[in-house]
């Protein structure tokens, strides 16, 4: 009796614990398909998280878009005394095109000056422009408005996006950690012929302590320049890059004396390439 209770005990035990191996099987295996869901489910969010990351540091493609009419930047602070050419800035493409429209300051003509152009500030050369036929009549609203459509076509092709609160910077700037001073150099000579200072050469130099210095602009003018007078008032950042447009505003003196006239010059220029320190002596 004895014997068959403990065969009765055992058996019950072999039962009772293959039971609970199986369970325990059981609850081992749902618990790996849940971490294996779990698993995959984080894999796919961070691949998700890390395409939108990708995309948003991409550049976008360009949308033509429409235009309209800039407002004028001052580059003088006194413009009673002189005729002084107007300026009116437009915007950049990321290629490091600059669109601009000018009213060239008239001497006398009575004509009304207009010229739209867009200028290649990593070549330095103007890439498209356009003036209208010459007339007496005409204004700045009613040129833009009777020609839009050959601007938009032309401003689109160049990839131009407008920008409506461009500020003409002035002082020191800086750009990735980098400081930059710009220096504008001249030499004059009296004139012997009408007996004052002229300006002979210009140039144009940016100096960082950190990278050197580099020339932009240089040049010798002739005897019928008459300029008398140079400054920079400042200069455009880009918003895409670090490019820039420098103003150098010229005062040329006007051809029956005072007043004078006041025009500008663009001069494109690239904040990290084409710096050279100076040589250790």
């Amino acid at each position: 009796m004895i014997k068959l209770q403990s065969k009765l005990f055992l058996l019950v035990g072999v039962i009772t614990l293959s039971l609970f191996n199986f369970s325990c099987f059981l609850f081992e295996d749902e618990n790996n398909d849940n971490n294996t869901n779990q698993e995959d489910s984080s894999t796919k969010v961070e691949i998700i998280e890390q395409d939108i990351q990708n995309t948003s540091t991409q550049e976008t493609a360009y949308i033509p878009g429409d235009y309209s009419l800039p407002k004028e930047l001052s580059y003088i602070d006194k413009t009673d005394d002189y005729l002084v050419d107007k300026f009116y800035p437009i915007g950049w493409s990321k290629d490091g095109k600059f669109a601009y429209i000018t009213e060239p300051a008239d001497e006398g003509s009575g004509l009304y000056l207009f010229e739209l152009v867009v200028f290649d500030a990593v070549n330095n050369k103007n890439i498209w422009s356009w003036k209208p036929e010459e007339s007496e009549e005409g204004s700045l609203s009613s040129t833009w408005k009777n020609n839009y459509a050959l601007f938009k076509e032309k401003l689109n092709e160049y990839q131009i996006e407008q920008e409506n609160n461009i500020e003409l910077k002035k002082g020191k700037t800086t750009f990735k950690g980098n400081e930059y001073q710009i220096v504008l150099d001249t030499k004059t000579q009296t004139d012997p012929d009408f007996g004052f200072d002229m300006i002979k050469e210009i140039k144009i130099t940016i100096n960082s302590p950190e990278l050197g210095t580099k020339e932009i602009y240089q040049s010798k003018t002739d005897e019928y320049s008459m300029y008398i007078g140079a400054f920079v008032p400042g200069y455009i950042l880009s918003p895409y890059n670090g490019r820039i447009v420098v103003l150098c505003q010229l005062e040329q003196a006007g051809y029956e004396g005072p007043p004078n006239i006041v025009f500008f010059q663009l001069i494109g220029s690239d904040l990290l390439l084409g710096f050279k320190q100076k040589s250790q002596s």
